[in-house]
């Protein structure tokens, strides 16, 4: 709990989160970190039942679209996260159904191919990293029963 004096020091959105109950910023961003490497690596694989664990309903029908396109054409995807450069809360935001959003900011370094039926590289380079920023929507709510952060939107920067 932090007291008002301690809150006047927080920027806009740490005053925010102070409002989620029994949040914790550095948890949050490791359990963020950790669900963005498991659904991109989910993704890449087509593992529909890992994403439908972490994504919401809207969101995996939209990876689905893809994963099956992909099955469709005989294109694998290829992910590899090297690591994190920054992950940064963005916003905060309550809903009026009783949840609360919070955007997350990641700059992450991957090697991303896409391979045609053969293996051949049809999109990236393997000796390529890129540094790539994207803003990603975790969803929550506020029922003390309910502690799992979903994610429901996802966007490059």
């Amino acid at each position: 709990k932090v007291d008002d004096k301690d809150l006047s020091e927080l920027s806009v959105v740490d005053r925010e989160l102070t409002k989620i109950p029994n949040f914790n910023k550095s948890m949050f961003i490791k359990g963020a970190q950790k669900a963005f490497e498991l659904i991109l690596t989910s993704f890449s694989k087509g593992d529909s039942k890992t994403l439908s664990g972490l994504v919401n309903k809207e969101l995996l029908s939209k990876f689905d679209t893809v994963i099956d396109e992909r099955k469709e054409q005989g294109i694998t995807s290829e992910t590899d996260l090297i690591g994190f450069v920054e992950t940064e809360v963005e916003s905060v935001k309550f809903t009026e159904d009783n949840k609360v959003n919070v955007v997350v900011k990641f700059v992450s370094e991957q090697v991303n191919l896409l391979k045609n039926a053969d293996g051949d590289v049809i999109e990236g380079d393997e000796n390529y990293v890129q540094t790539i920023s994207d803003v990603w929507t975790f969803e929550k709510s506020l029922n003390p029963k309910t502690n799992n952060w979903m994610l429901c939107s996802t966007k490059k920067c």
